[in-house]
């Protein structure tokens, strides 16, 4: 997926979960990334939800 903008990578974090925790992008100009989300170690898994002012967009818990 090319990256043209921050608002897009925005996007493609907050839509990213367990079952879709790997994203291979390509910034024009920088070049190529693979996006791999872990779990934290000592999250109990109950990840309050927090918004990014800036993006108005719901933080994903496991980024």
């Amino acid at each position: 997926m090319e990256i043209t903008s921050a608002e897009e990578i925005m996007i493609l974090l907050s839509s990213m979960d367990k079952e879709h925790s790997v994203a291979r992008i390509y910034v024009p100009g920088i070049g190529e990334f693979t996006i791999v989300l872990q779990k934290k170690e000592g999250n109990n898994g109950a990840a309050a939800e927090e918004r990014i002012p800036a993006a108005g967009l719901t933080r994903n818990p496991y980024v």
